[in-house]
């Protein structure tokens, strides 16, 4: 009999364990707190607790051709960058035909994972879970915590001096869902990671007049890259990454930037980073 192995949440890390478990000949169980797999992708109109949550309009940074499963190719009429629904079509898809549904236990919290008290010996952890109101404990050889890191946001309210007497609305990304409450309004975004592009871009749209504050710059760029592939299967390839350690930092610097500024001058925007030409970038 293989190993037991405790498996926390059913999103894309959650069923590629799955995977990996019973390949290695061990027994999976993976807990879910929701209906179904897909985790981040998971749509819902509104913010739940304890889960991720993603906006109405949202995309894939990555193409379809860089984030599928190895042996597991998205369908060729699949767009390169996809809107949630496809990707979540995907990943059901996926379970259904490796048949890994039968593995998790669905609508099911994990609400304490402690080791044993023999740990030192075993290696086992207790596992309590909660399901309808009933708690059940088991024990597992192995615990692997796949919840994801997108489910509390960070809303530094400390950081804003007066934010109690301002007399409109604010919200982290987190609870954003669709443009249509900010019709007519003047709305300033703060951050210019893609979830603050994405709002301010779809905002505009509405709004009466959107303005993005960003601490330190981002590189903006275009999802589709030279001769209209996908900008990741043209940049994150073996051969550029040797191309960029093999190059002096000066050298390699210089046409990273040189690429960066192709679609506009980030500097005449005050958009240059400022941590450094490798600071995360903006897809649109």
């Amino acid at each position: 009999m293989g190993k037991r192995v405790a498996i926390v949440g059913a999103g894309v890390s959650g069923l590629a364990s799955i995977r990996c478990c019973l390949e290695e000949g061990l027994e999976p169980t993976c807990f879910e707190r929701s209906n179904d797999v897909g985790g981040l992708w998971k749509f819902s109109n509104r913010a739940e607790e304890g889960r991720a949550s993603i906006y109405q309009s949202v995309f894939t940074n990555s193409s379809k051709e860089m984030m599928c499963f190895p042996d597991f190719p998205y369908p060729d009429d699949f767009p390169n960058y996809m809107h949630h629904s496809k990707l979540q079509e995907y990943i059901r898809t996926f379970a259904q035909k490796k048949n890994l549904l039968r593995y998790i236990q669905f609508e099911t919290l994990v609400s304490s994972i402690k080791k044993c008290p023999n740990f030192l010996v075993t290696g086992q952890w207790e596992v309590v879970s909660e399901k309808d109101g009933k708690q059940e404990s088991a024990i597992f050889d192995a615990v692997m915590i796949c919840s994801g890191h997108h489910v509390y946001p960070n809303l530094p309210t400390d950081s804003f001096p007066g934010l109690p007497r301002f007399q409109g609305h604010y919200l982290h990304s987190r609870d954003y869902k669709d443009p249509e409450a900010f019709k007519g309004k003047r709305v300033l975004v703060i951050g210019l990671g893609n979830s603050g592009s994405d709002i301010a871009v779809e905002l505009s749209r509405r709004a009466a007049q959107v303005i993005i504050s960003s601490r330190s710059g981002s590189w903006v760029m275009s999802r589709v890259w030279d001769d209209g592939y996908p900008w990741d299967m043209v940049y994150v390839t073996r051969f550029a990454t040797f191309l960029r350690n093999a190059l002096p930092s000066f050298v390699s610097d210089w046409l990273y930037v040189k690429k960066m500024n192709t679609w506009f001058k980030h500097e005449n925007y005050g958009l240059m980073p400022l941590n450094g030409i490798m600071y995360l970038a903006n897809y649109k």
